[in-house]
Parts: structure tokens; C-alpha cells; sequence
């Protein structure tokens, strides 16, 4: 199983409301997946994994694709990586042991290019509907970013991290859209 470095910055965005700003959007989108992804129980000292099922496209030509995923923090940013493809029974296996402190974080994620950098925009679901987070993967964390200018960016939170999909998952949650 391969292990990578993955640096990625994260930007709260302002959820977008206007046919303006999703048209705009959607001219750029390159792809739409919708996600769910659980946590499970860490073993005896290991980091937490997640299992995340995946539903690529919109409507009549989908894919479902399940990965185990296990990130240990390397520094701000930037995670040691251990992920791979796995099968939907596996996938169900791994839910039997999901984190009952942790529920799933459910997502739909817009995939879109702007100015040569592949961005990736989460609108949230469930119990954090109306939250919005923009992600872009680089290969230096201090690479400069060019932020598209029809989303409204309110404050970038790569060291925050309440905005970390685990630190998402959690049942006692505040209402974080309010930050």
C-alpha cells in the first residue's frame, strides 16, 4: 500500500446561494462526486482511519468506488498518506467498526479548474449542511494559490482544526457555519 505526502490548503466558503456563482461554477467543473465517509475505532496506537464510499457523476453514468484512508500529520498542511481501493464489502465490514463518537460526514464535491489549479469544493450535508469548504492539493504547501473570484472566501483554515474532516464528524459539534 502506498504511502504519500498530500499538502492541501482549505478555504471556508461563503455556501453559494446565487445561479450567478453556480453557473460560473459549473462552466469550470470537471467532475462531481457524491461522498460519504465514516471513521473508525483507532486500533491500539494507530491513527484514525476512514473508509469513504463514493458516487462519481451525477445521474445514469456512475461509478461507486470505496478507499480505506489512514493520514498521520506531518505538519501543517501536509500529511503522511495511506490509501487504497477497496471492495464494497470490505467497505461494509470496516462500518461495523465505525467510531460511535463520530458520524458520517456527508458531502458533494464539485471538482473544478481555474487557472491551471484543480480545486475541489465541498457543500456539506446532513449535520453540517450549508457548510462549504474549498481544498486545493499542491506540491509545495507554500505554492501559490490563485483563488477563484466568483466564490467568496471567507478566511483560509488550513491551521484550524476544527475544519479537519475528523474534527467534522464529530457528535458534539458546534455550530461551526457560524465562525
Amino acid at each position: 500500500m502506498p504511502i504519500h505526502l498530500e499538502s492541501e490548503r482549505k478555504y471556508l466558503i461563503k455556501f453559494p446561494t446565487s445561479w450567478s456563482v453556480l453557473a460560473e461554477l459549473l462552466d469550470c467543473v470537471v467532475d462531481i462526486k457524491r461522498i460519504s465517509q465514516s471513521y473508525l475505532k483507532a486500533e491500539d496506537g494507530e491513527q484514525a482511519a476512514r473508509v469513504r464510499k463514493t458516487v462519481e457523476g451525477l445521474s445514469g453514468d456512475t461509478d461507486t468506488v470505496y478507499h480505506y484512508n489512514q493520514k498521520s500529520p506531518v505538519e501543517t498542511g501536509v500529511h503522511k498518506e495511506l490509501e487504497h481501493e477497496i471492495s464494497e464489502k470490505k467497505y461494509n465490514e470496516y462500518l461495523k467498526k465505525a467510531n460511535p463518537s463520530k458520524q458520517a460526514v456527508e458531502k458533494t464535491r464539485f471538482v473544478f479548474e481555474w487557472h491551471d489549479q484543480t480545486f475541489e469544493l465541498d457543500l456539506f450535508k446532513g449535520h453540517l449542511k450549508g457548510l462549504a469548504i474549498m481544498e486545493i492539493e499542491l506540491d509545495d504547501i507554500d505554492d501559490t494559490v490563485e483563488l477563484p473570484p466568483f466564490l467568496k472566501v471567507v478566511k483560509e483554515v488550513t491551521k484550524d482544526k476544527r475544519f479537519t474532516n475528523f474534527s467534522l464528524a464529530s457528535r458534539e459539534i458546534d455550530n461551526i457555519r457560524d465562525i
